[in-house]
């Protein structure tokens, strides 16, 4: 028990460290854009800070909630995840931002019922493999949950939010890994998944074209592979040390949004190689403890979910930086922790929270 409150002081520490360079590498990627847009250049970091502030709050909840009462009500949280992703698609009742309907509220509140149904999929895979673990060795048996999840994927899928599908879809196979299907049924999962993608591409051209860009952004350097190029011109003149502290030549309306999907291009044009280093080994240090909370945990739902709840952490860090280094299309995931967004930093800490449950 020494051991794993050790690990989970560790990971405590270095949550809020990450938490606190993400609040100030928003203030500092988006205050130019801020004062443009909306005349306040504290405009992003003041709601970041809001949405820090409760997101603390669920951390903490999620570290003393019971897991009976979680375990109990899960079905119902899947349930109201259901309603809140078919009301988005509603029109007159989503908001449309950047072309996709994802949000629910209103203009000065509103949430990503997606980023809900994130945890409460996992929560619901979780009760199910403790329950059927024995005969998870069949295909039949969680054929089920499968159906459950795809038809929460293609609600997402509807907004339309492709990368949100892929996290979760991602998420819930390596939850799959701790049960007892045999391994040729991942071997014939992943074959199944890579024509699915295909097929969404090939129906959506918008995707096609975010392929094409990826393969090569400067074939469209004014248009599709825009925001690629100026990434990669962020993070080129990094260097070993970088530009210096708020010395950010790019989120001087080069690059888009700075302080969302592409905040990690600023933080390695202003801190160069080393603080993008040092970013990622608090990552892996943060990784490193979950995973070692998770294998010391006594309690099978909660080694279960907390798997599926790592997953979803480290999926989410490695296609973001996959796509701020161009090795991947862009899929508008946002960088953990430290990218400006309020459903997604309270989701990501409550989470956290469950994770290091006392």
């Amino acid at each position: 028990m020494d051991k794993v409150r050790k690990y989970s002081r560790n990971a405590l520490i270095v949550t809020f460290l990450i938490l606190i360079f993400g609040v100030y590498m928003v203030y500092d990627a988006s205050y130019v854009w801020a004062e443009y847009k909306y005349e306040d250049q504290y405009y992003f970091v003041k709601r970041q800070i809001l949405f820090a502030i409760i997101g603390i709050v669920l951390f903490f909840i999620g570290k003393k909630i019971s897991l009976d009462f979680l375990k109990k009500h899960v079905n119902k949280l899947l349930f109201l995840s259901f309603v809140l992703l078919i009301l988005v698609l509603i029109p007159g009742i989503g908001l449309i931002r950047g072309g996709s309907s994802s949000w629910l509220g209103f203009s000065f509140f509103s949430f990503q019922p997606s980023e809900f149904f994130k945890i409460a999929i996992i929560l619901y895979f979780a009760k199910f493999i403790e329950k059927n673990y024995q005969d998870t060795i069949k295909l039949k048996t969680i054929l089920l949950p499968l159906f459950i999840v795809f038809f929460g994927l293609f609600l997402i899928m509807l907004q339309p939010d492709f990368g949100t599908s892929m996290v979760i879809l991602a998420s819930i196979i390596i939850q799959m890994f701790v049960t007892r299907l045999k391994f040729r049924y991942f071997i014939i999962s992943f074959f199944f998944l890579i024509g699915f993608v295909t097929l969404l591409i090939v129906l959506a051209p918008y995707r096609a074209l975010r392929i094409t860009s990826f393969i090569d952004p400067f074939k469209d350097p004014l248009g599709s592979g825009f925001q690629m190029i100026q990434s990669l011109f962020a993070i080129s003149p990094g260097s070993l040390l970088g530009l210096g502290v708020s010395s950010s030549i790019q989120k001087f309306y080069y690059l888009p949004e700075p302080q969302t999907d592409f905040i990690f291009a600023i933080v390695v044009e202003e801190f160069g190689l080393i603080g993008g280093s040092i970013l990622l080994f608090m990552y892996g240090f943060l990784f490193y403890n979950c995973f070692q909370i998770i294998k010391n945990s006594l309690n099978r739902f909660k080694l279960y979910f907390s798997l599926g709840l790592l997953a979803l952490f480290l999926v989410q860090v490695l296609i973001n930086l996959g796509v701020v280094t161009s090795l991947l299309p862009v899929t508008g995931i946002t960088l953990p922790l430290v990218s400006y967004g309020g459903s997604s930093l309270c989701v990501l800490l409550f989470s956290l929270g469950l994770m290091l449950h006392e």
